[in-house]
């Protein structure tokens, strides 16, 4: 039986009466997702369904999960678990979902307890996701069909085993975190990506058509960061200069200062953080234009760039559509208006050859002497895009240490855990 193949079955059935538990696997790589559809539980339509006062349980370990969804059960409570994966995660996810099925059935399986699971893995590969021991999956975007299934299930109804997106998500009509729950993280600002770049799932779950929150709604959310004397603000996107752009690849300089000219006026004496983690910028979208943009209104001293590759046959094809000389020369211009720069470079990729490590390489070495420093990343297939049937990368031996020297001079940049707003 394929993926797509008897996959809209009924999903769990939940029994009437009795109090409603929700459980977030808040782990860290996910928590911009839940942030997001805990807004969307307290927002707009979503609160007429009856879904803003549905209290959230956040369980940061697997084990946390576990014991809570436990507790809850024992307390005569209907549970329902949500997770969200990445298909880096898939093999954890896999075995926490049995464990819950195991609790289930120890629980009497009357449907007390439905397990809930989204995210780029679910949205690429539901019916794996579902034999995996998901009662239902959200493919896409889900600030709509979250908080009707969750209105379905406190009734003690039954949810389809697939849930698809309404339509497009208007970021007007949502939120990127949940105020009144205590659940903070960066303002989302554009969702959409114009490139698709073959490694990368970003347009094929969210499009290559660009969609921007308004001036007014970001300057609205900061407002609400700011009035609870949270202190920064971060931008969510990504590629931070598209901001504005009708097709995600012409700057739209007039947006970019709408956007950052009135958060400096909202914000006050707060910070803001754009063209940086959680986001980054493509090297042709680094220009003497947009850096004065940022030195003008934003806060960061340090600026992320996507290059991905230093040979010039891998960045095309990977379809990534600018330059080595376009990387340069954003590092260049970069350091001379004074920032701190970090370069993402991805090893592994299909077709590399020994060639294109060389040159990988060799722009490394330049961007390090440059005064920047390097984000390594190592290829992993991931499912709907272009790639997905490659094997997963490697590394070599010279790889190795140059990282190892990249290391000892301080021009390596290592992952820290995520940040609040």
């Amino acid at each position: 039986m394929g993926e797509g193949d008897g996959i809209h079955a009924a999903g769990g059935e939940v029994a009437a009466g009795g109090r409603l538990a929700l459980i977030f696997h808040y782990h860290r790589l996910n928590t911009y997702s839940f942030n997001a559809l805990a807004g969307a539980l307290d927002a707009g339509a979503s609160g007429a369904l009856g879904t803003g006062g549905i209290p959230i349980d956040l369980a940061l370990t697997a084990q946390d999960v576990c014991r809570k969804a436990d507790d809850a059960l024992a307390g005569d409570a209907r549970v329902v678990v949500a997770l969200s994966l990445m298909t880096c995660q898939f093999g954890d996810a896999a075995r926490l979902m049995r464990q819950l099925q195991r609790l289930k059935r120890l629980r009497g399986g009357d449907g007390r307890l439905v397990v809930l699971a989204g995210g780029p893995h679910a949205t690429a590969r539901p019916g794996e996701v579902l034999a995996a021991g998901a009662d239902a999956v959200f493919r896409g975007e889900a600030e709509a069909s979250f908080p009707r299934v969750l209105r379905e299930l406190s009734s003690g109804g039954r949810c389809a085993a697939v849930q698809e997106p309404d339509a497009a998500t208007d970021l007007d009509r949502t939120f990127s975190f949940s105020p009144s729950r205590g659940m903070f993280g960066p303002i989302e600002v554009t969702r959409g990506c114009a490139f698709a770049c073959r490694f990368c799932q970003t347009s094929q779950i969210f499009g290559v058509k660009l969609r921007h929150r308004s001036v007014g709604e970001i300057v609205r959310h900061a407002g609400m960061l700011r009035s609870i004397n949270r202190k920064v603000v971060r931008l969510l996107s990504p590629n931070a200069f598209s901001y504005g752009s009708p097709d995600g690849r012409e700057l739209n300089l007039g947006a970019i200062r709408e956007l950052l000219e009135a958060l400096r006026g909202a914000v006050g004496d707060g910070r803001i953080i754009f063209a940086h983690f959680p986001s980054e910028a493509r090297p042709e979208h680094v220009t003497p234009e947009t850096l004065a943009l940022l030195r003008e209104f934003a806060d960061n001293d340090e600026i992320v760039i996507g290059a991905q590759s230093g040979s010039e046959r891998m960045l095309e094809r990977c379809g990534r559509a600018h330059t080595v000389a376009d990387v340069l020369g954003a590092v260049r211009l970069g350091r001379r208006r004074g920032y701190k720069i970090i370069v993402d470079f991805m090893f592994g990729l299909p077709g590399e050859t020994d060639e294109d490590r060389r040159e990988s390489l060799k722009v490394m070495e330049e961007v390090s002497r440059l005064g920047a420093r390097i984000h390594p990343h190592i290829f992993a297939p991931l499912p709907q895009t272009a790639f997905a049937a490659e094997p997963p990368g490697g590394v070599s031996p010279p790889f190795l240490d140059l990282l190892e020297r990249f290391r000892s001079r301080r021009a390596l940049y290592e992952n820290r855990p995520r940040e609040e707003a």
